[in-house]
């Protein structure tokens, strides 16, 4: 497993963290995505119901998470949303944003953004953008339905293989890009909020 660098989730605002999931348990959370043959884009809530929902919330106390959330955020924080995403081929594509408003200056951050990759993230299934440092701008992101396939100049594409964690702070600008594949991009995406729930 990985090991938080904390000086680069400073600086540049994220980090991919190999083998935070082991193969057998990216299997189980697999379960709760239906088969690839729809279109658009899956979401999956979490319930009961949920198959091997017991691990999907485990995920909230993995301690990579906990570090990074409690270097970002703080001793309070807490799992403000956690589901399953899959673009299914031909979807994905998003406008650049942050997952929260710009802040003032000496302003604390409130958000952390986490993916657990379930498939690998590669450049043909649209593995996540990013800018990195933009967390730290004190200005608006431009608007996510703002040309989406519009290319910057500093983004970087972040590949990795399944039973990775892709942490970021949640003010630094990021996208889904399009899958050209014809597999699945399956993730659990949590945004994790600072203070108490």
């Amino acid at each position: 497993m990985s090991r938080l660098d904390r000086s680069a989730l400073d600086r540049a605002g994220w980090q991919l963290l190999h083998r935070a999931l082991d193969p057998a348990r990216v299997d189980r959370l697999r379960q709760a995505f239906t088969t690839p043959d729809g279109s658009g884009t899956e979401h999956v809530a979490i319930s009961d119901t949920t198959p091997a929902a017991d691990e999907w919330r485990a995920l909230a106390e993995h301690p990579l998470l906990v570090a990074a959330a409690t270097h970002v955020l703080g001793d309070t924080f807490h799992v403000r949303d956690a589901h399953g995403r899959n673009p299914r081929p031909g979807h994905g594509q998003q406008g650049l944003h942050a997952d929260w408003k710009a802040l003032a200056p000496g302003e604390p951050f409130m958000v952390l953004t986490a993916l657990w990759l379930l498939d690998d993230f590669t450049i043909e299934n649209g593995a996540t953008r990013l800018v990195p440092g933009t967390h730290l701008f004190c200005r608006p992101v431009p608007r996510p339905d703002a040309q989406p396939h519009a290319h910057h100049p500093d983004e970087r594409i972040v590949t990795g293989p399944a039973g990775s964690l892709l942490v970021l702070n949640g003010h630094l600008w990021h996208s889904g890009r399009q899958n050209r594949s014809q597999g699945p991009r399956r993730a659990v995406q949590m945004i994790v909020m600072r203070g108490p729930g």
